[in-house]
């Protein structure tokens, strides 16, 4: 009986605490140093759709090696009505607080491999506490949204779509058996990060993901389906030890993230998970409402909570290997995104919303996959395909706060992964400025998908006369030899340059998306710029965004490779240049611009080869 009543009163106790606090009190702490093998204590978390935080027992086994840098870990067995109804410790448990003698000793962090589904490990609270106290540098990642009337609460956040996924969280939960010794040695690289859920995006989308994201932390992909109900921010939120917390990269009609535990709040600081997220440091992510659904059994080792996410309730500012912290009421600045997919095949028009919190080195690869998923979601096949492509961002990068590219894509296998490359090169532009912080205010992509190959080769290039003076114009008669199609015939007018030398020339006429090969610096030999970083950076984005388009047709004098000159030709030469500079001179006092050698053309079609022509610059 006596037994019986001390096991009573360990469930009873942290229970009347937890409950009788204020949920903004931190709880009292055990330290480490204090921790012994055979203690018993008690965990609290929620496991099914009643919102129900419960107990469940707790045995310490013991404490893991800190060797070879790593942090001590207490290893400890669960038991209880509710661990026999889960079949041991789920996925998503993570971050469920422990108590020991009614005093909070860290947090559920998860399993290492081959081991029993029932013992686990625990992050002291020692460990979790010091995150509270790490420099928060991205809180100064300030986006003045032009013409939008920003909350009390310095966000940009209007207005979301949010999936209604179902969303296991976070880390692998399989492990080693159990120990009866007081210190073991489990290999360190078994632990697994957070279970990262894709809400939205299909198989093609994920693996896009998956390639891209892999590099910088982000593990252990999961998919789930989107029902985008529309869903927002509460400012007033409260959470509470043992309770559901989720954390999002992408919210919207896609989502990014996992559902885990909290383990401890102060006012309005939580700390969670009791590991990493995505072992980013100091970050700018969505704090979400989590909504449990459910769980799967783990008697297989492999359990797990289905959990998903609700309004925004907060900004997670640290991701760290003890766990996450993030602060109530306090939200990340974002990048609004939408994408709008029209599939000429199926008639049909679709428009997603999502947003990603704001980070340099996130916001270009979730831009892209977010218009690679849209587009793949909205098209029954991508295979042999053409995409035209219209994105426009608003950035402080330009003088008229827009970044703006059209262009055309074929690809016979997946033109999704062409049709965003420019989209990600933009991204990646206004993310990578060496001399400072430049912002991105919104993104908006607008696609049209044609299930055929839109593809043309000139087949010839007539002009209109063989002679033309520097300034004159010739017409060419261009006949295109559309793909499976009858031939087209259209008329582009060349301007001879006056800087044309007399004689005759041969004219490159060729698709854009073919490089001529040119006389230049021999291949893999860097010159270093001479420019300051902040006109180099200048001439980066103009070039960007006056690059041709592969639906263009360009007439440019042939690149010729560079030949061992007489005397006599120098001199010529340097004739030529001399007469060129003078009809310059004469056209500027006309108030007559001069043509560039290299001349752009649209077509309706990618041109894929280039042919030659000649004519006679005269006197």
């Amino acid at each position: 009986m006596r037994s019986l009543l001390q096991k009573l009163l360990l469930l009873i106790v942290p229970a009347i605490i937890i409950l009788s606090q204020n949920v903004s009190a931190m709880a009292e702490i055990m330290p480490l140093n204090q921790v012994k093998r055979g203690m018993s204590g008690t965990g609290y978390t929620i496991i099914d759709n009643t919102g129900q935080i419960k107990p469940f027992n707790v045995d310490i086994v013991g404490l893991t090696d800190d060797r070879k840098g790593n942090n001590t870990m207490i290893m400890a067995r669960a038991s209880g009505d509710l661990i026999e109804r889960s079949g041991g410790v789920l996925q998503g448990m993570s971050g469920s607080p422990i108590y020991v003698d009614g005093k909070l000793i860290g947090a559920l962090a998860g399993h290492y491999k081959e081991m029993n589904p029932h013992t686990f490990l625990i992050t002291p609270i020692e460990n979790m506490l010091k995150i509270w106290d790490m420099p928060d540098k991205r809180a100064q990642d300030k986006i003045a949204v032009p013409e939008v009337k920003k909350p009390d609460t310095q966000t940009a956040i209007q207005e979301f779509k949010t999936s209604k996924d179902i969303a296991p969280s976070e880390e692998n939960t399989s492990a080693e058996d159990d120990t009866n010794t007081d210190e073991v040695r489990p290999s360190p690289e078994e632990e697994e990060n957070a279970v990262m859920v894709f809400g939205g995006f299909d198989t093609n989308g994920l693996n896009f993901l998956e390639k891209e994201l892999s590099p910088l932390g982000f593990k252990n992909f999961l998919a789930a389906p989107a029902a985008g109900s529309r869903t927002g921010i509460l400012h007033n939120a409260t959470l509470v030890p043992g309770g559901a917390v989720g954390v999002a990269v992408v919210y919207g009609d896609f989502i990014v993230g996992a559902t885990g535990t909290v383990t401890a709040v102060d006012k309005d600081k939580i700390l969670g998970f009791g590991h990493s997220f995505s072992h980013a440091g100091n970050v700018n992510y969505f704090m979400t409402e989590a909504n449990v659904l459910g769980s799967v059994s783990g008697m297989t080792g492999a359990g797990m909570r289905l959990a998903n996410f609700g309004n925004i309730i907060g900004r997670v500012n640290q991701d760290r290997d003890a766990g996450i912290a993030g602060i109530i009421g306090k939200f990340p600045t974002v990048v609004p995104i939408t994408v709008h997919v029209k599939n000429n095949a199926l008639n049909t028009n679709e428009t997603y919303n999502a947003s990603i919190a704001y980070n340099e080195s996130l916001v270009p690869k979730f831009g892209a996959a977010i218009a690679y998923a849209a587009l793949s979601k909205s098209a029954d096949s991508l295979e042999e395909a053409t995409v035209k492509v219209d994105f426009n961002i608003k950035t402080n990068v330009t003088e008229n706060g827009l970044m703006s590219r059209k262009n055309m894509f074929y690809n016979d296998t997946d033109v999704g992964q062409v049709a965003i490359v420019e989209l990600l090169q933009g991204l990646n532009l206004i993310c990578t400025n060496v001399t400072e912080q430049s912002d991105i205010y919104d993104i908006e992509v607008t696609m049209e998908l044609d299930n055929e190959r839109k593809t043309a080769s000139i087949v010839s290039a007539v002009p209109d006369k063989k002679v033309a003076k520097p300034g004159e114009t010739v017409k060419f008669t261009v006949t295109l030899q559309p793909y499976r199609k009858p031939a087209e015939t259209l008329v582009i007018p060349y301007t001879i340059p006056l800087t044309a030398n007399e004689g005759n020339i041969t004219l490159d006429i060729r698709g854009a998306a073919l490089v001529p090969v040119t006389q230049g610096v021999p291949q893999g030999v860097v010159l270093p710029s001479t420019e300051p970083p902040a006109k180099e950076y200048e001439k980066k984005i103009n070039a960007f965004l006056n690059a041709a388009r592969t639906n263009q047709i360009i007439i440019e004098p042939s690149a010729t490779p560079p030949a061992q000159k007489s005397e006599k030709d120098i001199k010529k030469d340097i004739e030529n240049a001399k007469k060129a500079q003078e009809r310059l001179e004469r056209a500027q006092k006309r108030n007559q611009k001069s043509a560039t050698p290299s001349q752009r053309f649209d077509t309706n079609y990618i041109i894929d080869n280039v042919i030659q022509v000649n004519i006679n610059v005269g006197k």
